[in-house]
């Protein structure tokens, strides 16, 4: 059993495109499943959209709890081994894709989380859909508390995945607390990321799976991500003096293209 968890803040109309490409990726592969839907205090009912399919609910915070606390909550109406978290605005354009990339994930027992290649809706890769782990390169960003990206075509272990589109066991999810709620939005998904692979688990990214992301239609990522950037440091890296160094080499590299 799967359970779909989409959290809504003033995105109805992406999400109801979304659960509608999903449930017919389902639906075509047999998978059994159901869809669990929060409305995060922005005023739109997301019953009509549950009733529309089979094995749906909606759900309603009274304040909005986050990213990370809305699907939190999703998660603790549920008791499917698997979760897949989904930003509202995920398009599935593919029959199968679920399916593949919960194999990613239920098929190694070492496998907690993964993610697909997000692509753009011109079909161009969306940056920063994963954090590779291995490299110097990579060694270098996440010392400094950030993330290399680089296109690739290869299945492989990674830091993180985007918390856009993420299949996670649940009871790794659970495991570790689910997402840290003080992160309210952005970097939540490196966050939980690191704490499943400080539990033992891997995180794989599957670019041979492909979601369709649009992008930045909740709120601006500039104004959310220096806060988030902040509390991730404080909360990782304290009295980590290299820090500093590392993430200036990292930008530096970034300047250069390298």
């Amino acid at each position: 059993m799967l359970a779909v968890q989409v959290v809504n803040f003033r995105t109805r109309r992406y999400l109801e495109r979304c659960v509608e490409t999903v449930v017919a990726d389902l639906d075509s592969s047999g998978l059994p499943h159901e869809i669990n839907l929060l409305d995060n205090a922005s005023g739109e009912d997301m019953g009509p959209v549950a009733e529309r399919f089979a094995g749906a609910r909606a759900f309603a915070s009274a304040e909005n709890l986050g990213f990370g606390g809305g699907h939190n909550r999703l998660a603790r109406e549920t008791r499917a081994p698997y979760l897949l978290i989904l930003n509202p605005d995920v398009e599935v354009r593919a029959r199968g894709t679920v399916a593949r990339l919960l194999d990613v994930v239920a098929g190694d027992p070492r496998v907690s989380a993964a993610g697909p290649r997000l692509v753009m809706a011109d079909g161009k890769p969306q940056p920063y859909d994963h954090g590779r782990l291995h490299g110097a390169r990579a060694a270098i960003a996440l010392k400094g508390g950030h993330s290399y990206w680089r296109a690739t075509t290869v299945r492989q272990e990674v830091a993180w995945v985007s918390g856009a589109a993420m299949v996670v066991k649940r009871a790794s999810f659970e495991a570790v607390g689910g997402f840290d709620e003080k992160l309210f939005l952005y970097k939540e998904d490196e966050d939980l990321c690191l704490r499943l692979r400080g539990a033992g688990g891997m995180v794989v990214y599957d670019p041979g799976v492909a979601m369709c992301h649009h992008g930045s239609v909740v709120a601006d990522r500039d104004s959310e991500l220096a806060g988030a950037a902040r509390y991730y440091f404080a909360k990782h890296f304290a009295g980590r003096r290299s820090r500093r160094a590392f993430a200036a080499a990292h930008q530096t590299l970034a300047y250069l293209r390298l």
